[in-house]
């Protein structure tokens, strides 16, 4: 089984959700159906399913009026009802309110000095929806990116952002639980991400949110360099902590490790196995110093709970309610703000399992490309003598490949990478850029050359370009700096001389 991709890039939340809703209608359908039929076994009877959508959709209008809207997109563009799709929004909260015991999932952080935090998730959920979710990468009209794992015609669950920001989602259950419907975790999830510029805005919307079934959010956030993590134990009564240990790992699995709310804490009758499955995870990491995601992985790695393992496969002995599984292992990177997604459990992750078929088959969980360096760039213009000349006359580069005019192609050798200038009939050139990078569209904006001296190069310059602005300077936190100065070739596109000064190794 491979993960499934989708993107969006609509301008409004009602027409990205009627995107996604006409693309997947038969997968949302499918969930819906799904979810209607384990709400009728939780409660040994046909529910009413537009009545708990109606009170879903309220919850959801309030707190989160945007996403109300895509979820409205999602129902009309799959044809169905907004009660049911709001509805497998808050399916947490109609599982809690109908009494039902659901089991998910194991997480492990690690913290790390110089590098991006270790964040994985073993996403454990009924076996019947192993084909119901999928990865969704959702591209903002002022250019913030959210990328989600989560379950076709819901709107969040496990995700990261472009800021820096992650979340990783475990199930709790506390005696307040399942009073009527509070605003559902799954979209509380989603518009963290969507919303949060860093750790503190996300902490702050998810303490305020108003739930009515208990949930664990562990937030990963990392940017220049530092990095922290929490796990945040929301249930209706109160709201708890846990931090990472000494070394910067934290694990958690389905039972409160805060207090009070672990006193009230029911699934130590329900599903005792999470006390041994955070016990097990624990002391696999225990002489670990940092945390690798392949030593997390393989702390994972673990059958002997069978069906409430960290690795969770179908067991046979329990009933049909209780038949979970691994659904996905899911690996969340900051420093890119990606997902990787891998259908199934550690038992078949490349990372630690090359040899598994489930390797082979699935895109998302290859073994990274050996990428090695740019070796070419592409430029299509209308004249390619005259910009040949530029490069070579102007800017002093020479040619990677001998030049023939008549073949109205050239190669030209920037050092460690090869312009190849091709010859285009057809159309105009985009707009010129600015130096500004809020005022541009999308694209490849410019490339920049390196010298050790900016005022000479200007100097050896000045009257043979067109200029783009004055010289700039940017300075980053960690004592990297640059100066350089933008400039147009003569089909219009940017380039910069830039004279960078990086910071030494600490």
């Amino acid at each position: 089984m491979s993960t499934n991709v989708f993107r969006s890039t609509e301008a409004t939340s009602y027409d990205r959700g009627r995107g996604f809703g006409t693309a997947n209608a038969r997968q949302v359908t499918r969930t819906v159906t799904a979810y209607r039929s384990l709400f009728d076994t939780a409660a040994g009877t046909a529910v009413d399913l537009d009545s708990w959508g109606r009170l879903a959709r309220t919850q959801i209008e309030c707190h989160a009026p945007d996403l109300a809207d895509e979820i409205r997109g999602i129902a009309d563009g799959a044809g169905l009802p907004v009660e049911s799709v709001s509805a497998i929004n808050a399916r947490t909260e109609i599982l809690a309110a109908l009494g039902a015991r659901s089991a998910e999932c194991t997480t492990v952080v690690g913290l790390r000095t110089g590098a991006a935090p270790v964040a994985v998730q073993c996403w454990d959920w009924y076996e019947s929806l192993a084909d119901s979710w999928l990865a969704w990468e959702i591209i903002h009209p002022d250019g913030r990116v959210t990328t989600t794992v989560t379950e076709y015609g819901i709107v969040g669950k496990i995700g990261v952002n472009d800021r820096g920001i992650g979340l990783l989602f475990n199930i709790l259950h506390h005696r307040a639980d399942g009073d009527g419907i509070g605003f559902p975790v799954h979209v509380l999830a989603r518009s963290v991400l969507d919303q949060a510029d860093d750790l503190n805005q996300a902490l702050s919307r998810i303490a305020q949110a108003p739930v009515s079934a208990s949930t664990c959010l562990t937030v990963v956030g990392h940017r220049g360099g530092e990095s922290a993590a929490v796990s945040v134990e929301l249930n209706p009564a109160t709201i708890g902590y846990a931090l990472p240990d000494e070394r910067g790992i934290l694990v958690h699995t389905n039972h409160f490790l805060s207090a009070p709310a672990a006193l009230d804490d029911t699934e130590l009758v329900g599903g005792p196995d999470t006390v041994i499955r955070h016990d097990m995870v624990r002391r696999a990491l225990a002489d670990v110093g940092e945390l690798t995601e392949e030593r997390a992985l393989r702390a994972l790695d673990a059958h002997l709970l069978g069906g409430g393992a960290t690795c969770a496969h179908p067991d046979p002995a329990l009933g049909a309610a209780a038949q979970f599984e691994t659904l996905a292992t899911v690996r969340l990177d900051l420093e890119a703000g990606t997902v990787s997604a891998h259908p199934g459990g550690p038992c078949t992750h490349p990372l630690i399992h090359p040899e598994s078929p489930a390797y082979k088959e699935n895109p998302m969980t290859t073994a990274p490309l050996a990428l090695k360096r740019i070796d070419n760039m592409d430029i299509l213009s209308h004249d390619v003598d005259r910009l040949a000349r530029f490069y070579t006359e102007t800017l002093g580069l020479s040619y990677f490949l001998p030049y023939e005019r008549d073949e109205n192609w050239a190669a030209i050798d920037m050092g460690n990478v090869t312009l190849y200038i091709f010859e285009s009939t057809v159309g105009e050139h985009e707009p010129r850029r600015t130096a500004i990078n809020a005022e541009n569209a999308p694209g490849m904006d410019s490339f920049a050359f390196e010298v050790d001296d900016l005022d000479a190069a200007e100097a050896a310059l000045e009257g043979k370009v067109e200029w783009v602005d004055e010289r700039i300077e940017w300075k980053h936190p960690n004592g990297t700096w640059y100066r350089y100065r933008p400039f147009f070739d003569p089909d219009g596109n940017m380039l910069y001389v830039t004279e960078p000064h990086v910071a030494p190794e600490a």
